[in-house]
């Protein structure tokens, strides 16, 4: 069963623009959002299990630059 998340992202800078276009190539991101509020960036991720997700989240979304700090939300349902 797939797993879900809404990743909250904070940017420094203005690297909004660069962290948009690199995240919506990474495999299991279903969506991307710039917004207005607390976070710049709203990610929608899905992947095949618990572990793939956090992977996606520590490995491939922290590690890009201009990344400050993410929050995640796991989907229940």
């Amino acid at each position: 069963m797939a797993q879900g998340a809404f990743v909250f992202i904070t940017v420094s800078g203005d690297h909004t623009k660069s962290v948009h276009s690199t995240v919506q190539r990474i495999e299991g991101v279903k969506a991307v959002y710039t917004v207005t509020g607390a976070y710049d960036i709203i990610v929608h991720a899905e992947m095949d299990s618990l572990q793939s997700l956090a992977n996606l989240i520590l490995s491939k979304i922290r590690a890009i630059d201009g990344v400050t700090q993410t929050v995640t939300c796991l989907i229940l349902n």
